[in-house]
């Protein structure tokens, strides 16, 4: 057995695997990742209320593997709310009507596609959300890039709210003064915010480079785009940290994008493998259109465990069979 035909037994083999026990692992993992997320969300916001006991979070956790999509993002929705309610009522009021907007306006559209927006915020406070445009564009459509880029937003908006919140903790609030500090927060060190616009356009264009690359009709197009993607990427960020002064550390964007790289080129093994070699164009017609289509063999290798029979002889020269 060549070593091609021996990861792709592997290959074959985890695949049967999970399908088989399926009913038992995608719970498990919806549970670590929504534990997960409950922990970094009451790390980064140091949050010490309720939400931060081991037994709620592990109580939350549980329940959340039985919620679909929507359920989880409603949860997620009451569980910032009230991250928001230990800093100010204010905020958690203000936060809390941003999200029914935005869930209104577009999660409730795509739920799916939503929890790209708590993944981005989270992967960006670890400095690991270099791998979401070229996932996103190998295995989603076009609005996942939407959800992307309102991640970055709530990732740079939510902390500088926060701080001009926390002013006001103790005191009465001016609401002349407010909104004027409000919009000068909104207009000068949000929509001019040069760190958030570079993540924005970078992870764009990575997104639809990917994206493009990947639907044409070329060998290894899903390769091509994930290479095509990460040089893009860390270019990307060179530049903006040469031109634009921005604080982007260029060692940790490469280890980062090598790690993104890995991660996409071993989903994509698992998610399909092509037989190139076996590739066809196929021509045909009808009364209204003309059809030219690129038939590609999927590589499917079945292991098979085989089973020996040995046979004894004894002294009646009668065989006993094991």
């Amino acid at each position: 057995m060549t070593p091609n035909e021996t990861f792709l037994t592997i290959r074959q083999d985890i695949i049967r695997l999970y399908k088989q026990y399926e009913v038992a692992i995608a719970p498990i993992i919806k549970f670590i990742t929504i534990f997960m997320t409950i922990v970094l969300l009451n790390y980064q916001t140091n949050h010490a209320g309720i939400l931060s006991k081991p037994i709620v979070i592990l109580v939350i956790s549980l329940v959340g593997t039985l919620l679909p999509d929507r359920g989880l993002i409603l949860s997620a929705i009451v569980l910032c709310t009230i991250n928001a309610l230990t800093l100010n009522i204010l905020f958690a009021a203000l936060v809390f009507g941003f999200l029914c907007v935005l869930y209104l306006a577009f999660m409730r559209l795509f739920p799916k596609e939503s929890l790209l927006i708590i993944a981005t915020v989270i992967l960006l406070k670890l400095g690991m959300a270099y791998m979401l445009p070229i996932l996103a564009a190998l295995f989603g459509g076009p609005v996942c890039i939407v959800a992307i880029i309102i991640g970055i937003f709530l990732w740079q908006i939510t902390p500088q709210i926060a701080v001009l919140f926390t002013k006001e903790v103790g005191q009465s609030i001016n609401t002349i003064d407010f909104t004027k500090n409000f919009n000068s927060l909104l207009f000068d060190n949000i929509l001019s915010n040069k760190s958030m616009l570079c993540f924005m356009v970078i992870f764009f264009i990575v997104f639809c480079i990917v994206y493009i690359i990947r639907k044409q009709s070329i060998d290894h197009a899903p390769y091509i785009a994930i290479i095509v993607g990460a040089v893009i990427n860390v270019a990307g960020f060179g530049i903006a940290m040469l031109f634009l002064n921005i604080g982007i550390n260029l060692i940790a964007v490469l280890l980062m994008t090598l790690l993104s790289v890995t991660i996409a080129a071993i989903a994509q093994f698992f998610s399909i493998v092509l037989d190139y070699s076996r590739a066809e164009v196929v021509q045909f017609e009808d009364d209204e259109n003309y059809y030219n289509v690129k038939v590609i063999p999927k590589i499917n290798i079945m292991s098979y465990n085989n089973k020996v029979k040995h046979i004894y002889y004894n002294d009646n020269n009668k065989n006993d069979y094991y």
